[in-house]
């Protein structure tokens, strides 16, 4: 896809398939929001040894620290946010290089289940078309700002869909290949 100096918005999600691993997705959105750029990771297998070390950290450590910085760093357009469904994903602003991460509660609440305040230490609440964003008190007015920016988008949630069927079209691809 063609790279822009108009304002975008990324979404990331990570899905974990038993026979797959784990596979991340990082979908850019211009303001009204139509696709701009789109980049997933093959399949991230830990090995037994890393589950064993990692222990119950595996996860956080596999969302925010290796799969969501390799698509931050692929990624070849501006992005003036990251939206996330995952609250391990908050851990991406060092990433991210100063661009904001935020959750978007009511995607993060079916995936995960209910958000629980020690999840959000620190965190202030914006309000974003039909959802709430959860964003580091530091980053409020700069998240503020992009969300008054993006009235034509339609819904702040349905992208993170659109990012796990694109990854299941990928992953029966792969599958049909082999």
């Amino acid at each position: 896809m063609a790279q822009t100096t108009e304002l975008t918005i990324a979404y990331f999600t990570v899905v974990f398939d038993e026979r797959t691993g784990w596979t991340g997705g990082l979908l850019v959105l211009n303001r009204g929001g139509r696709p701009v750029e789109f980049q997933c990771t093959l399949p991230v297998r830990p090995s037994r040894a890393h589950e064993i070390l990692f222990g119950t950290t595996l996860r956080d450590h596999l969302i925010g620290e290796v799969i969501g910085p390799m698509l931050i760093k692929k990624c070849r357009t501006p992005i003036a946010l990251v939206c996330c469904d995952q609250p391990e994903s908050l851990t991406l602003s060092s990433a991210a290089g100063g661009v904001p991460v935020a959750l978007v509660s009511e995607a993060a609440e079916m995936e995960e289940g209910p958000i629980t305040s020690d999840m959000l230490v620190g965190a202030s609440v914006v309000k974003f078309v039909n959802a709430t964003l959860h964003v580091p008190v530091e980053h409020t007015s700069a998240v503020e700002e992009v969300a008054g920016r993006f009235v034509d988008l339609v819904d702040a949630i349905e992208p993170f869909e659109r990012i796990k069927e694109a990854i299941k079209e990928a992953q029966s691809q792969i599958a049909r290949a082999s």
